[in-house]
């Protein structure tokens, strides 16, 4: 069996090494340009990535932290959210459960290691599915064929012929921002936790590095300018009295998925099939869900593919619903607003109620009630406090009712950040009044 992966980042190196190990008999092609220079940020993880990177290359937190500058983490600390500002941490449950922050390039290098496949180093200008596997022609004119594809090239382009067209893609656009300016700051101390401090234009991230600081304001281009952006980011850095910081560029995104991710032999991976704001560093974890699945159905059904197509629906539909969960709590995080009264922070707060209109999410939306009831059930700022595993297992555990996840997220998260953000407090400055097509109580807690 052939199977061909596009892409030389994240998503494709971990395409590449994943499948290298899963599928041991498979002929590998691994695809890219290496001029081509890659987004380079994502440096935060959830706790699927540390469990995967083991599995695949056997290595840990030590190899990572000698080599990328690897630091640990346990969650993101909130600054700001809510009316009242007070800071909050959405901790990794169970506490054994650890996140990785790090240096993306050096990671692909690494996984580069573990990868075992045929490189081609050039640009791909046409995919072609049919019937019985997949086709590529390259710049220079030459063809491969294999059984499957991996396309994890990036975020969709009109010069990707299997970029699809702009009713293929579904915008997520209850998640109110599209940009982030990006810069380096000088190493800080290690908190354990990536930093989101809300302002008024949008809220800054700090990732703590061992060699440095990786911080950026995520903001909304239709609302703010770039020159206001900058400008209050430079008040922030001098308010926490940091100097010394570059310029690291600056980034647009669409906040996006893909109807289809599968069409039964090109798989979409990573950027290519889905994008959301960094707030809870969904997307490498995002990426290690759909490579596993991939590979999963490639063992199930082999080269031949599948013979029934509502298999690959049901596999579009499960992707679709993982990244659709995902963002709308991602869009709850909002619903409260901050401690900035802003023309942003008002756009924002309202993001549920466009997702209430969107034939993609509104069901989506309505499943969420029931997390949101089990977080305001449960503890809140306490969650955070336990690192005792056997602590957490006598005095946590018993008072789960909900035991499932909600995409990436359990109800320990929402009760964490439905706490933190004043979601469950009546006295809290009201939100959007009520939602369309079923689901009432999320924005506007009791």
């Amino acid at each position: 069996m052939k199977i061909t992966i596009l892409g030389g980042g994240t998503a494709g190196f971990i395409a590449a090494a994943h499948l290298s190990r899963d599928l041991p008999d498979a002929e590998l092609l691994h695809v890219y340009d290496s001029h081509l220079p890659t987004i380079g940020v994502g440096e935060g993880t959830t706790p699927r990535f540390p469990v995967w990177f083991h599995e695949v290359t056997g290595l840990g937190f030590p190899e990572l932290a000698e080599r990328c500058g690897a630091t640990l983490k346990r969650g993101t600390l909130f600054d700001g959210w809510g009316p009242d500002g007070e800071p909050f941490l959405n901790r990794f449950h169970p506490t054994r459960l650890v996140g990785y922050h790090f240096d993306a390039s050096k990671v692909v290098e690494v996984l580069g290691e573990h990868v075992r496949a045929e490189h081609v180093d050039g640009r791909v200008d046409e995919v072609r599915t049919l019937a019985t596997g997949v086709e590529i022609r390259m710049a220079d004119g030459g063809t491969r064929r294999s059984d499957y594809l991996f396309d994890a090239r990036g975020f969709p382009k009109a010069s990707n012929s299997t970029a699809g067209a702009p009713h293929e893609l579904i915008r997520l656009d209850w998640v109110p921002t599209g940009r982030a300016i990006l810069r380096w700051l000088p190493p800080g101390r290690l908190s354990g936790a990536t930093r989101a401090a809300a302002r008024p234009h949008g809220w800054i991230f700090h990732i703590p590095l061992a060699h440095a600081t990786s911080t950026g304001y995520i903001f909304n281009p239709r609302i703010s300018t770039d020159a206001e952006v900058e400008a209050d980011y430079d008040a922030f850095l001098a308010e926490e009295g940091v100097e010394g910081w570059t310029h690291r560029g600056q980034l647009d995104f669409p906040n996006f998925m893909r109807r289809r991710v599968f069409d039964g032999r090109v798989f979409h991976l990573g950027n290519s099939a889905s994008f959301l704001e960094p707030l809870e560093a969904t997307a490498i974890g995002t990426t290690i869900v759909e490579i596993r699945a991939a590979a999963h159905w490639i063992r199930e059904h082999g080269p031949a593919g599948a013979a029934d197509r509502r298999e690959v629906d049901e596999f579009n539909g499960s992707m679709q619903s993982f990244i659709c969960r995902n963002s709308l709590f991602i869009a709850w995080h909002y619903t409260r607003g901050s401690r900035w009264d802003t023309p942003f922070w008002r756009y924002a707060a309202q993001g549920l109620e466009r997702a209430g209109r969107s034939d993609a999410a509104h069901h989506h939306l309505a499943a969420m009630d029931e997390f949101v009831a089990a977080g305001r059930r449960l503890p809140g700022h306490a969650l955070s406090r336990y690192d005792d595993e056997a602590g957490w297992e006598r005095d946590i555990f018993p008072l789960l009712s909900v035991y499932r996840p909600y995409g990436n997220f359990s109800e320990l998260n929402f009760a964490q950040v439905g706490h933190g953000i004043g979601c469950y407090k009546k006295t809290s400055r009201a939100a959007p009044a009520a939602r369309r097509r079923g689901a009432t109580a999320l924005a506007t807690g009791p």
